[in-house]
């Protein structure tokens, strides 16, 4: 033989030889199986989320300024009135209006968002507000103390489907046990929007002005759980299923 072939055989020899002896132990690539499985539940809204928009026209920018400001303050003490409401400013904007390409006038409008799990008077608030103020949106959704409570609850099910869904996988391909490799948790789930007829920017009274109908619904939430198994072949190092535990 070639002593240079001698050279370049023996380390390929004894790479060979040590990547079996390393791998001798490890079960093949073809036992590891990954799935995934969740769990959901409809869960009712609890949470009102309530935007209304002040709005004026004037020609002069100081007398509009005013009046916008009067509306929004007026709003506000109805709504720091009712405690169980949280209310915050939103947007300010101001626009010029162009009457054959002359500016005639000016119009402003912000906005008031109003959030609250007691819907009842949230609604009440919202249909006061209408005397001064329009409806730009309503949103109902699921509070996120509630939220957190059902999805602690649906993770420890998911759990449960994994390790059900994980033995019944090693049972049905003739598998000792499995080991778990690696689990992923995550979560869906959007709060749905109802839609509201906003009434003309005309001032309206009191008396004609009612609380918005409103439906709450319900928000589906749901937790997904995937992940990673190696099966156990035979019973040397088979591990027992964890969810029998």
């Amino acid at each position: 033989m070639d002593k240079r072939m001698v050279v370049v055989f023996f380390p390929l020899l004894l790479a060979s030889l040590w990547n079996a002896v390393s791998h001798a132990g490890e079960p093949p690539a073809g036992d590891r199986v990954s799935f995934r499985v969740e769990a959901g539940r409809e869960v009712e809204n609890d949470r009102m989320t309530v935007v209304v928009q002040a709005q004026a026209e004037a020609r002069d920018v100081a007398r509009l300024a005013d009046a916008l400001n009067r509306d929004m303050e007026w709003a506000l003490e109805q709504a720091r009135a009712v405690p169980a409401v949280t209310a915050s400013t939103q947007a300010y904007r101001t626009y010029p209006v162009y009457e054959n390409k002359r500016i005639t006038r000016w119009r402003a409008s912000q906005s008031l968002r109003l959030e609250s799990t007691d819907v009842e008077a949230l609604s009440a608030l919202a249909g006061h507000l209408q005397e001064r103020l329009q409806i730009q949106s309503m949103q109902f959704s699921v509070s996120p103390q509630r939220r957190a409570e059902v999805e602690d609850e649906l993770i420890a099910e998911a759990l449960r489907a994994f390790s059900r869904r994980a033995a019944m996988i090693a049972s049905n391909l003739n598998a000792a046990g499995y080991r778990l490799l690696d689990v992923n948790i995550g979560g869906a789930g959007r709060p749905p929007v109802v839609p509201v007829r906003l009434e003309s920017s005309a001032r309206v009274t009191a008396a004609a002005v009612a609380p918005p109908a409103v439906e709450q619904g319900s928000s589906r939430i749901s937790v997904q759980v995937s992940g990673s198994i190696r099966l156990t072949r035979g019973r040397a190092g088979a591990l027992s299923d964890p969810g029998s535990r």
